[in-house]
C-alpha cells in the first residue's frame, strides 16, 4: 500500500457479491466479485481479493470476546469501501442486503418468520399448545441459519414471544403471556449439580408413556393429605404410614408397618 496517510485519499466504496466465505485464516473475511473493477468473467475467483467485514461495536473483537464475524454465505450482496484507496486490494465490507431476485416472494431473502410467514410446522405431541405466532411486519426480529435454527424475537404488539428452534423440531416457546414450552424430539437431560428447589403454585399433571425409574440415595419425605394409587405396587422394604393407603392391589416381601398402631390404632390396616 503506497497510501501514506490513511483516509487522506479518495474514498472509493463498492458494491459487490460474494463468491467464497472459506476463509483459511478463519477471519470472517470473504472473496468479493465487485460489480464493475470484476466483471470480466475471466478473472477467476482465486484471483480475487479477501474482504474484512466491519464488527459491531458492542462486539468486542478482541481475545475471543464477541460475536464472531461469520454469516455471509456465496451470492449474497455486500456494500463497502478499499482502505487504500484507488489501489483497490484491502476492501472493507459494511455489510450485506436482502433482494428479491425475479421479483417473485417465493425468493425473498428475508425470513419467512418475519414476513408474517409461518414456515414452521410442528407436530403436536400430548398436551402441547398450537403454536402462538401472530408476527406483524416489521416487528419480528429473526435470526435464521443455513441449516434451519432459528431465532425469534417478536415485538409484535399484543403478541410478543421469544423462540428459539432447533432444526430436528426442539424448541423453547415463550407466549404473550409468559407461557413457557418446552421440547425435546429426542432424549432430554436435565442436571443440577448442587441443590434444586421445584415449586408450583398450582397444579401438575405428570403424563409417562413407559416405565419409570426413580432412585432416590438418601431418603425421601412426602406429604399429601391423600394418596390414591391405582394399580399394583410391589414392595421391597418396609412402609410405615400413620394414615389411609388406598390402592388396587399391594404386593409386600417383607412387611407394612404402621406408626400409628404402635400408640392408637387410628390408620387402617392393609
Amino acid at each position: 500500500m503506497t497510501t501514506k496517510r490513511m483516509g487522506e485519499e479518495q474514498f472509493r466504496w463498492f458494491h459487490a457479491i460474494v463468491v467464497d466465505n472459506m476463509d483459511p485464516e478463519k477471519l470472517g473475511r470473504v472473496k468479493i466479485r465487485v460489480t464493475n473493477d470484476h466483471d470480466d468473467p475471466s478473472i477467476q475467483n482465486d484471483d480475487l481479493p479477501w474482504a474484512t467485514p466491519i464488527g459491531s461495536i458492542t462486539s468486542a473483537s478482541h481475545k475471543q470476546v464477541g460475536r464472531s464475524p461469520t454469516g455471509l454465505l456465496p451470492g449474497s450482496h455486500v456494500f463497502g469501501f478499499f482502505l487504500d484507496g484507488h489501489e483497490k486490494q484491502l476492501p472493507i465490507l459494511w455489510g450485506s442486503f436482502s433482494k428479491i431476485p425475479g421479483g417473485s416472494q417465493d425468493n425473498n431473502d428475508v425470513p419467512a418468520l418475519a414476513r408474517e410467514i409461518n414456515s414452521l410446522h410442528k407436530t403436536i405431541v400430548g398436551p402441547e399448545p398450537s403454536t402462538p405466532y401472530a408476527a406483524k411486519y416489521p416487528y419480528n426480529h429473526v435470526t435464521q441459519t443455513q441449516s434451519g435454527h432459528i431465532i425469534e424475537v417478536d415485538d409484535t404488539p399484543s403478541n410478543e414471544r421469544l423462540h428459539v428452534y432447533h432444526k430436528s423440531g426442539s424448541y423453547i416457546e415463550v407466549d404473550k403471556s409468559g407461557q413457557v414450552v418446552v421440547k425435546s424430539v429426542d432424549n432430554s437431560f436435565d442436571i443440577t449439580v448442587k441443590n434444586k428447589t421445584v415449586y408450583i403454585g398450582g397444579n401438575i399433571k405428570v403424563q409417562i408413556m413407559g416405565p419409570a425409574d426413580i432412585q432416590i440415595s438418601g431418603s425421601a419425605n412426602m406429604k399429601a393429605s391423600n394418596w390414591n394409587i391405582t394399580g399394583d405396587i410391589a414392595l421391597h422394604g418396609t412402609l410405615r404410614a400413620d394414615g389411609d393407603v388406598i390402592a388396587g392391589g399391594i404386593s409386600l416381601e417383607n412387611h407394612i408397618h404402621s406408626e400409628a398402631e404402635e400408640s392408637q390404632p387410628t390408620g387402617k390396616p392393609i
